[in-house]
Formats: structure tokens, C-alpha cells, sequence
């Protein structure tokens, strides 16, 4: 997936400043949704959606690379990632209301 696992086997960041990283990226995102929502003392920073956007893809690139650091292999990392991906996704249609799991059903 987008070379992600090559990606981080050339990279030489420990596990524990990829999580650190994450949560920097997580912050940044954070920053940016509440710029874009105009929460009070943050509307002056000016992000837009698109700044959202590049924000998520950059938080999920980061969690992607501690997925591939925790594999083995490209192969266990492609297939966990499909696995707990489903799985997860899965769980988080079970807790959705009722309405709403319908409304998902029918859009798939």
C-alpha cells in the first residue's frame, strides 16, 4: 500500500518515535479541525478542509509505518492491515444506531 512498508523499513525511527510522531501529527490534525470548525481562540490560524485533509492523511501514514514496523514481513503487514481493518471497521457498524447502519448498508 503506497510503499508504506518499504517506506519504513528505510527509515531508521524506533518504534517509540514513530508513536511519538503519531501523536504529533495527531496534534497538528487536531489544530487544524478546530481552525476549520472556528473553536474559540483557534479561528486566526486559517486552515481550511483541505489543510484537514493533508493533516489525516499524514496521522494515518504515520499509523500505517508503526503497522509495518510491528510486521514482520510485507506480507503479514498486508494481510493485518485487511484484517484488522475489516475487523475494526466491523465493530465500529455494530455500535452505530440502528438508522444509521441502514443507511451505511444501503450506500455499500
Amino acid at each position: 500500500m503506497f510503499n508504506i512498508y518499504d517506506l519504513t523499513q528505510k527509515d531508521p525511527k524506533t518504534l517509540q518515535e514513530r508513536a511519538l510522531k503519531l501523536a504529533e501529527e495527531a496534534g497538528e490534525l487536531a489544530q487544524a479541525v478546530l481552525s476549520v470548525t472556528k473553536a474559540p481562540g483557534s479561528e486566526y490560524k486559517g486552515h481550511d478542509l483541505a489543510d484537514v485533509r493533508e493533516e489525516a492523511a499524514d496521522a494515518a501514514i504515520v499509523a500505517l509505518s508503526i503497522l509495518a514496523q510491528a510486521s514482520e514481513s510485507r506480507e503479514e503487514f498486508e494481510a493485518e492491515l485487511n484484517r484488522l481493518m475489516a475487523d475494526k471497521c466491523a465493530k465500529w457498524q455494530e455500535k452505530l444506531p440502528v438508522s444509521s447502519v441502514d443507511t451505511v448498508k444501503r450506500s455499500d
